[in-house]
């Protein structure tokens, strides 16, 4: 059994209902997950997850969401190394927006490999004018990173 903090960016809280279906088939395969909408270094340290997955929607010109972005800057500052923990992310969009389409998820990828983290299957960019079910294109990214992560 492993445990899995879960960060979210949200805006209009639909990253959180797809953290909440992906937690929910975390705890299905037996494993224990910590949903986080105001993640932070301290909490992901604190809750000694032995994995961490990003869930996170794209906002304004590419950016993070308010709640995810000082995230981010703590990772930048602190520089918490990873030491070859599996993480994994899940953009959300909308590619109407081709240059900043799921950008938000990019910079949050890369700030994972930089900090050493081992990425078992790569990020999956899910596009709001392609789909009305997020999160069960979530979870069929979810189950391969489960069978490779964990």
């Amino acid at each position: 059994m492993a445990k899995v903090y879960l960060a979210v960016g949200t805006v209009t809280g639909t990253a959180t209902a797809v953290a909440q279906a992906l937690a929910a088939r975390l705890e299905e395969c037996g494993h224990s997950a910590i949903v986080d909408t105001t993640p932070g270094v301290e909490a992901l340290n604190d809750s000694a997850a032995d994995a961490v997955l990003i869930c996170t929607s794209t906002t304004g010109r590419g950016n993070l969401p308010a709640n995810i972005a000082p995230f981010y800057m703590q990772l930048e500052q602190q520089c918490p190394l990873q030491n070859g923990r599996p993480f994994g992310v899940i953009s959300l969009g909308d590619s109407s927006y081709d240059s900043t389409f799921c950008a938000a998820g990019g910079l949050l990828q890369e700030r994972f490999l930089e900090l050493q983290g081992t990425e078992p299957v790569p990020r999956v960019t899910i596009d709001a004018t392609e789909t009305v079910t997020p999160d069960d294109d979530a979870l069929f990214w979810l189950n391969e990173w489960i069978e490779k992560a964990l």
